[in-house]
């Protein structure tokens, strides 16, 4: 399955609840390059606030209304749609040489996921519910793609789809100790996630972490209306 041809994962899309991968782990100090601190993207919010206790509890009590939660829910998965149509798939396996395959796709696709995640988690509650939405979203068209994807049986596929979700939480946490530290570690995850230790060409990965600081400078200076209500998120052009 995870070798399938990219092109063809493109042209489906997810309708159905699958899993949802939530996580524990530490916040890690703030850095001031940017102007809204860095979060931790796997972990619940529980350091610094951005907003006043009032306002977090507030956001809480209006979360736990079903109806709320619903319309949270649907916003989520349209989100996730649209962020995914967007992503310059194209672009990135073409400068950077990656195989045609549905792994490919899953990698370029975690690695968004990501920045939107570190983005949604100064959001209080109300992020860590949206992020848990996306990766129900998420795993739901892993499920959907790999079904019309792979002739393979469903315990081959369901065992392969457990591979992605154990690969996919040590990625965000390395993506999470690059994005806290410097280019350097940064670039040491790229090589291990995205180019799976195979890149001798440093150019390339540097490609990869100037588009990712570029795009999360963008993001973190991006409002919550613009980006959930509005869904305005553009993936800037990859080169």
């Amino acid at each position: 399955m995870l070798l399938v041809p990219m092109r063809n994962v493109l042209a489906f899309q997810a309708r159905s609840v699958c899993i949802a991968i939530k996580s524990n782990g530490i916040i890690y100090s703030n850095n001031t390059n940017f102007v809204i601190s860095k979060r931790h993207a796997v972990t619940d919010f529980v350091s610094v606030k951005t907003k006043s206790k009032v306002s977090e509890f507030i956001d809480r009590f209006q979360i736990m209304n079903p109806l709320s939660k619903s319309k949270y829910e649907a916003n989520s998965w349209i989100l996730y749609e649209k962020l995914v149509d967007q992503i310059p798939f194209d672009q990135i396996m073409l400068k950077l040489n990656l195989p045609d395959t549905f792994n490919s796709w899953f990698i370029i696709t975690e690695l968004h996921l990501w920045m939107i995640f570190v983005r949604l988690m100064n959001e209080g509650t109300k992020g860590t519910m949206i992020r848990n939405f996306l990766m129900e979203a998420l795993w739901n068209d892993v499920e959907f793609r790999s079904k019309k994807l792979a002739t393979v049986s469903s315990d081959v596929r369901h065992r392969q789809i457990k591979e992605l979700s154990d690969q996919l939480r040590g990625a965000l946490v390395g993506y999470d100790e690059g994005w806290l530290s410097n280019d350097m570690v940064l670039a040491s995850m790229v090589w291990r996630r995205v180019f799976n230790k195979e890149c001798n060409d440093p150019e390339q990965i540097e490609l990869v972490v100037k588009y990712i600081r570029k795009q999360m400078s963008i993001l973190q200076l991006q409002t919550f209306d613009s980006l959930f209500t509005k869904k305005d998120v553009k993936w800037i052009k990859f080169v």
